[in-house]
């Protein structure tokens, strides 16, 4: 049995100390706890004396509260000891790792490639698999394609930078933050990072939809953990995606969207790419067949085939190989 100690009281340590086949783990950050939840079969927990990094509290508290891993104060587990370590018993705990806190960047020099598309479907699919907090930001200097693809008008980045009282507009457990370029640009980088930035804090996984180059992803730039920089298979798509490729970094990856049959893949011989994703009849029906290619890559098949069905994903591994081999 393992315990998930997040506390200062020492008096919750002498409580555990000496029991056979008990361990516990010791974790004040928040990042901590959320790493050390796999295999906990309890969790006592002080949220007065965590460390806000690099989720907040309040993601930590709706995290926990959505698990199925019971966790006390502890006040509550000293008062009752014995009470709380048979319920630890009773529990099954969590037996793979949950996805690590990320930020995926889609991006490009051009618009049409498909990028918007892909940052609400590999999102959606994210909320739908695991039940955890999202968020997509978009960085565009026109109209917003959100609108238009979701089918609804929500609130856009200024406002909501600008006005605590309103909230993101939630889309199929997706948070939206869409942007009016016309607003925002004046907006300091300084407060447009602190909104941003606390925002992400508050979920797992955050999804940016972005033109390149832009005047103000300066604000999360550092934030962000792998760019994909999409194409299509038209050889100056693909020529613009090398240069971008170049231009952003070690972090920069190239996507190949809606990739179709051996043309395709002629003209992408000897390209240097990262993933493949084929084309798609009707994408905007949030179905995940983009997605899951994407968090599939993200992840790892390792954290991510747990959110996929068996079979669903052997198909998964099998295209993912494939891609590997054409390389």
């Amino acid at each position: 049995m393992k315990v998930l100690v997040a506390t200062k009281d020492l008096a919750v340590f002498e409580a555990l100390q000496g029991i056979d086949g008990l361990e516990y783990d010791e974790a004040l950050f928040t990042g901590q706890i959320y790493d050390a939840m796999p295999g906990s079969q309890l969790i006592v927990v002080d949220y007065d004396d965590l460390v806000e990094h690099p989720y907040s509290i309040g993601m930590l508290r709706g995290i926990l509260s959505d698990s199925d891993v019971p966790f006390v104060s502890s006040e509550e587990f000293l008062a009752e000891p014995d009470s709380w370590l048979k319920e630890a018993a009773r529990s099954s705990g969590q037996d793979t790792g949950l996805p690590t806190k990320r930020t995926v960047a889609f991006v490009s020099y051009s618009g049409g490639v498909g990028k918007s598309v892909l940052a609400l479907d590999t999102a959606a699919h994210f909320a739908r698999r695991t039940k955890l907090p999202v968020c997509v930001i978009e960085f565009t200097y026109g109209e917003s394609a959100f609108g238009s693809l979701i089918g609804a008008d929500v609130p856009a980045l200024f406002e909501l930078a600008t006005q605590p009282d309103i909230e993101p507009h939630v889309w199929n457990d997706v948070t939206l933050v869409p942007m009016d370029y016309d607003n925002s640009r004046d907006l300091s980088i300084q407060l447009l990072g602190k909104y941003l930035k606390d925002l992400m804090r508050e979920h797992v996984l955050t999804v940016i939809d972005a033109r390149w180059p832009h005047a103000l992803i300066g604000s999360v730039r550092d934030e962000i953990d792998k760019w994909y920089v999409v194409c299509t298979p038209r050889p100056d798509a693909v020529e613009n995606a090398e240069k971008l490729s170049a231009e952003l970094g070690p972090k920069a990856e190239i996507l190949v969207n809606k990739k179709g049959g051996v043309v395709d893949s002629l003209a992408l011989s000897g390209i240097e790419r990262a993933l493949e994703i084929p084309e798609v009849r009707e994408p905007d029906r949030w179905g995940g067949e983009l997605g899951k290619r994407v968090l599939l890559h993200t992840y790892g098949k390792g954290t991510w085939a747990k959110y996929e069905p068996r079979k669903m994903f052997a198909g998964l591994r099998k295209a993912f190989t494939r891609t590997k081999k054409e390389d």
